[in-house]
Formats: structure tokens, sequence, C-alpha cells
């Protein structure tokens, strides 16, 4: 773990960093879409996937849209949202998410990124997005395999 940990680490690097700060402002615009059409591209592509957000809040697209938009702000001071990534993964253990389901959503997302977002989702906004998602899903597994061990 402590081997990937380093990868994700070093795959975020400062010039992604900024592209992720400067999506921010796309994002408060389309987010909401984005999302929209994330969850509609994994419950198509990954039907399994389905049954884990049965209990979802209906505003769940609103929900996962401001998470997004408070990581791309504050992508250079992750201390701002502990207490969010800790409601994220204590959210995804109710729901049984596993790490089997992280690979599905940045799929997902990207696609949906792009089809939102057209030309502005260029390689390197996609790129960007992809090493900051897998550095987050780093920190969120962890928290979430500790809380899995705790109700075990």
């Amino acid at each position: 773990m402590e081997k990937e940990k380093k990868l994700y680490q070093s795959l975020l690097t400062e010039d992604k960093k900024k592209i992720i700060k400067d999506t921010a402002p796309i994002l408060k615009e389309k987010g909401e879409a984005i999302t929209t059409r994330m969850y509609e591209i994994m419950f198509n592509n990954y039907p399994d996937v389905k049954k884990l957000f049965a209990n979802q809040p209906k505003n769940q697209n609103q929900v996962l849209a401001r998470a997004i938009i408070g990581y791309a702000e504050n992508i250079d001071k992750l201390s701002a949202l502990s207490g969010a990534i800790e409601k994220i993964a204590v959210r995804h253990v109710k729901t049984n998410i596993k790490p089997i389901h992280y690979p599905w959503v940045i799929d997902s997302l990207l696609q949906a990124m792009s089809d939102v977002l057209g030309d502005g989702a260029t390689d390197a906004v996609k790129k960007a997005w992809f090493a900051a998602y897998w550095f987050l899903a780093n920190i969120l597994m962890k928290r979430e395999q500790e809380l899995y061990q705790e109700v075990a």
C-alpha cells in the first residue's frame, strides 16, 4: 500500500493540481450535469453497482458535485477536507463500497466530463483528474479498510 501511495502522490504533480484548481469554476457551473451523466454511465456499464446506490438521497448528484468542487478548490490543502473525507469513507462502508468499485467510478467520471464539457475535457484535464481521483481514492480506500475492520 505504501508503494501505491507514493505512486499516486507522484502522479499528482503541481501542474496537475493547478489544472484541477482551474477546473473548479466550470465544475460549479456544470458539476451536477457531470455527476448526473456519470451515474447514468456507471449504472449502464456496471449494473451491479446500482443496488449499492438504492438508498442514496435523491440529491446524490448534487452532493457528489459539491464534493468534487470542494476537492478541486482544496486540492493543495487537503487538510481542509478531512471531515468530508471521513464522512465519505463512513458512507462508503455503510453502502458496502469496495476497492473494486473505484475504477468503475473514474471510468464513468472521465466519460461524463468528456460528454458534458466536450472540448473543455482536454487530455491534460482528464489526466489531471485521473491522478487527483486516484490520489483521493487511495486515501478513502485506506480509511474504509480501517472502518471495515472495526465493524468486522
